[in-house]
């Protein structure tokens, strides 16, 4: 039975939520081949896996550098890339990771995910 990476799963699902909200948002014409949002899903989740990846092993920090990977190109994806300039960028980030950690059942949630993302593959 083949190993199924966690990593992939959770970028694959977020993905999907994201076609899914973009799809009702702007209805575009089906491609044979992927491109345009398609090709950009796939090109993002590579990027974060290999974001993620290469947070170091022995960083204590690790699992919220990771979530936080996911929830930058979240947030940048339903607000568009142009944040990722904006100099109050970084300290939004924080904010939100700051709210989502005070929430018990949310930092729980991020502590989940923070697992799954870094889960190596046997």
């Amino acid at each position: 039975m083949p190993f199924i990476d966690p990593r992939q799963s959770i970028v694959a699902a977020i993905e999907a939520r994201l076609s899914e909200v973009r799809g009702r948002a702007r209805p575009r014409a089906p491609t044979s081949a992927p491109s345009g949002p398609v090709a950009e899903a796939g090109a993002s989740a590579v990027n974060m896996a290999q974001r993620i990846a290469a947070i170091d092993r022995a960083d204590p920090d690790r699992r919220r550098k990771a979530v936080r990977v996911v929830l930058e190109a979240e947030l940048a994806r339903a607000f568009g890339a142009a944040l990722l300039n904006d100099p109050g960028w970084p300290a939004m980030l924080d904010a939100v990771q700051a709210g989502m950690q005070a929430d018990a059942q949310a930092a729980h949630a991020v502590a989940v995910l923070g697992e799954w993302l870094l889960a190596r593959p046997a």
